[in-house]
Parts: structure tokens; sequence; C-alpha cells
């Protein structure tokens, strides 16, 4: 087990995280680190999003989120809301952790971009019931955090970008990836943490 949810608290109450300002013409959403289970033995909820053309994002494994709404109140809200309309988890002030720092995405390497911003909520002890909310949700997981630190799931993706071939760092699951944007995530996590994951690659286009 990589690290206890105390030790969790802990960096999170002395992160300051870096925010990023919101320019004209730049979207905005927040994703969900939603952790449960026992305290020395965390897992952390997932999802596989759906299959769709006009998706950047179609068809990898995520972190339970999404775009931001004109009458949503906060970042924050929007992870919490965009958790409960996918995964089904009610979480709120009695879950919530703290923040990580923003993270500035092209969206598919193009003009259009977005601020990301992610929060760390505590479910609790058990392993609430997830299920498949939304219809831009394939499927839905609970993954150990030892999993994500397991030098072992260690791999690569190669993905092709304006006729370029780019090997990007991942993390194996069940036959999936967990790669690319929320790769990024969970490096900032990790970071927070002083708990690097174990890939040396750097991430191609997302900086560090």
């Amino acid at each position: 087990m990589p690290v206890s949810l105390d030790q969790i608290r802990q960096a999170l109450a002395r992160h300051q995280p870096k925010l990023l300002p919101r320019e004209p013409g730049c979207s905005e959403a927040a994703v969900a680190l939603v952790l449960a289970g026992p305290p020395d033995d965390l897992h952390l909820c997932f999802i596989r999003r759906a299959e769709h053309p006009l998706d950047p994002w179609s068809g990898h494994m995520a972190l339970p989120g999404g775009r931001a709404c004109d009458d949503d109140p906060s970042p924050r809200h929007v992870a919490e809301r965009e958790t409960f309309e996918e995964v089904g988890l009610a979480i709120g002030e009695d879950h919530w952790i703290g923040p990580l720092s923003d993270v500035f995405v092209r969206i598919g390497g193009g003009t259009r971009t977005m601020v990301l911003s992610a929060w760390v909520y505590y479910l609790g002890e058990e392993l609430a019931s997830i299920e498949v909310a939304s219809d831009e949700v394939a499927e839905a997981f609970w993954i150990p955090l030892s999993h994500l630190w397991d030098a072992g799931n260690a791999g690569s993706l190669e993905w092709e970008r304006g006729g370029k071939s780019l090997l990007y760092p991942a993390i194996r699951f069940q036959g999936h990836a967990i790669w690319g944007l929320t790769f990024r995530v969970l490096t900032l996590f990790s970071d927070v943490l002083d708990l690097p994951l174990p890939h040396l690659e750097e991430i191609p286009g997302l900086g560090r």
C-alpha cells in the first residue's frame, strides 16, 4: 500500500494548489478523485468513457467529472454534480479532503482550450456500489491505489497525433490503459504525496 488516508489528508492540508486564470473562450471542467475503503487499503473510482465520435476522450479511462454548466456555482460543484450523474456517488462537504492544482489542456492538440480542476474526496470504509448512471460512461471501477503504484502495471500507449506516433506513459488495468489527461491528474496527486508513480517518461503535450 503506497499511502494511508491520514498521509493524504496531511499532504493536502499542506498543499498550495496552483490556480489558473479563466481566459475568454477557455472552457472549464472538473473531476473528482473519490477514495473509499479502509484507511490503509484505499481504492479510487474510475470510469471508462463511452465510445463517441465527437468526444476527444472517447473510450478512455477517466475520473468521474465533466464540463461546467452556466448554473454551476463553483468548479468543485461541477466535480460533485458530475460524479453523481455518472456513477451515482453522492459526495459533498463531509467527504471533501482538498484540491489539486489546475491543469491547462489543449483539446485534441488543437486550438480549443480548457482548464481542468481536480478535487479529492473520501467516501468511507465501504466500497459503495458504483453504477453506470450516464450514457457517457461505459464502465465504472474501484481500483486499489496499490495497483496504480505497482511498477508491474506501468506501461505505455502509442498514440498518433499530427502524423507523428507518440509514446505516452500508462497504467494497465484489465486490458485498459490509464494515460493522457487522467495520468496527468494522477501525477499531480502523486506530486502532492511526494510519492512518484513508477514512470520515468514525460507526458508529451501536457508538460510538468
